[in-house]
């Protein structure tokens, strides 16, 4: 038995999703041994488009360049589109591609075209396992901007999660988001894996020498986050005499500007104790997780890798609001809170009771969601 699993996404486009470490950890642990697996990338014989029929060492090796130094998105392109075209793999069209697989796993959000029309077309024939993040942009729709003339390839992923052989969803609340929303016959298989951490080494805590707490904030400004409600919580506790500092890291909001002006007013006012990181690379962001004394997470997150990277470098979680990764981690090194203004009212005292409760062995693991979801593929199978 073989799988194909459909790389396009990631080739054709490697700097828009958010799941780039996913791709890279399920072709790095891919249980061979469970199902033998070739990545499909678009490529070119010539001048005659093909596939190119990647392993998952090479796959790994493909996904790395979006964790590569100077990874900027023209540059990122550009090296993606010369190892695919230079890579020693055998190439195919992309009517023999249909005949070399017994199962189908497409693992990246897709709105293209090509992608979702091969989708359709590989489900009347074998097998189809998808691998779900979140349902936000149906639920949430203001905080994502599509690309004019897109809805209809929007509505087609998801109904294709909805018609999917077997679902793999990283989290329960997307579980029952599939199900509620998108309407899927809950007598399809459902399987629940979460994503892990250990792509990073468990380390001892190191606090950074600042007097003051430092509170670290890391994603996109979006207004599902609440940046500007923590910025509002945080402002009003300095303001009565907290020593805390706070760390936003990541990239505008592109739906908010308001936000985005907010935040990068109280950076630039010296007497804030706010700064703004737009362009952190992973190296920059885990050494600033490892020195800070509170990772904070609040709003609506599909999942949140970061918060478990941070329990992994040592660093305590404060969270409220739709959190699957926090809440995985509750009483693990994560605390929920119901008022966002209490989290910058933490003394030492309370963030040294709250490190000491980080168990890193309750961290999922990349190993077992890769044989998960190889597991709910080898269940489609006859």
């Amino acid at each position: 038995m073989r799988l194909g699993i459909d790389l396009e996404q990631y080739v054709v486009d490697p700097q828009s999703s958010g799941i780039q470490r996913v791709l890279q950890q399920i072709a790095r642990t891919w249980p061979s041994a469970l199902i033998e697996a070739d990545f499909i990338v678009p490529s070119h014989d010539g001048s005659r488009p093909c596939f190119a029929l990647v392993t998952p060492k090479q796959a790994d090796r493909l996904i790395s360049h979006s964790f590569a130094g100077g990874a900027h998105e023209a540059s990122l392109h550009e090296r993606v589109k010369t190892w695919v075209d230079s890579v020693e793999a055998p190439r195919v069209d992309s009517a023999e591609l249909i005949s070399l697989y017994d199962a189908w796993l497409l693992p990246e959000v897709s709105y293209l075209p090509a992608v979702l029309e091969r989708t359709r077309a590989f489900q009347a024939s074998m097998p189809t396992t998808m691998i779900a993040y979140d349902v936000l942009p149906m639920i949430d729709p203001a905080n994502y901007r599509f690309v004019p003339g897109t809805s209809a390839a929007v509505s087609e992923y998801f109904r294709l999660l909805a018609d999917a052989d077997a679902l793999v969803c990283i989290s329960e609340w997307t579980r029952s988001g599939v199900v509620s929303e998108l309407r899927r016959d809950p007598t399809l298989p459902i399987l629940v894996a979460s994503p892990g951490a250990d792509h990073l080494r468990a380390v001892e805590p190191r606090r950074s020498d600042r007097s003051a707490i430092q509170f670290l904030r890391v994603g996109t400004l979006e207004d599902r986050k609440q940046p500007l409600s923590i910025l509002e919580a945080f402002t009003h506790a300095r303001t009565a005499g907290w020593d805390i500092e706070l760390t936003y890291v990541g990239r505008p909001s592109a739906s908010h500007s308001h936000i985005n002006e907010t935040i990068r007013a109280a950076a630039q006012d010296p007497s804030s104790g706010v700064s703004w990181i737009t362009d952190a690379d992973d190296a920059s962001i885990w050494e600033r997780m490892a020195e800070a004394d509170v990772f904070v997470s609040i709003g609506t997150e599909g999942f949140g890798i970061p918060v478990l990277e941070a329990l992994q470098l040592g660093t305590p979680v404060v969270f409220s609001g739709i959190q699957p990764a926090a809440e995985i981690m509750e009483g693990s090194g994560s605390t929920r809170t119901h008022d966002v203004a209490e989290v910058f009212s933490m003394s030492a005292e309370d963030i040294q009771g709250l490190r000491a409760t980080i168990d890193t062995a309750a961290i999922p693991r990349w190993r077992d969601f890769s044989a998960a979801v190889a597991t709910a593929v080898i269940q489609t199978l006859p």
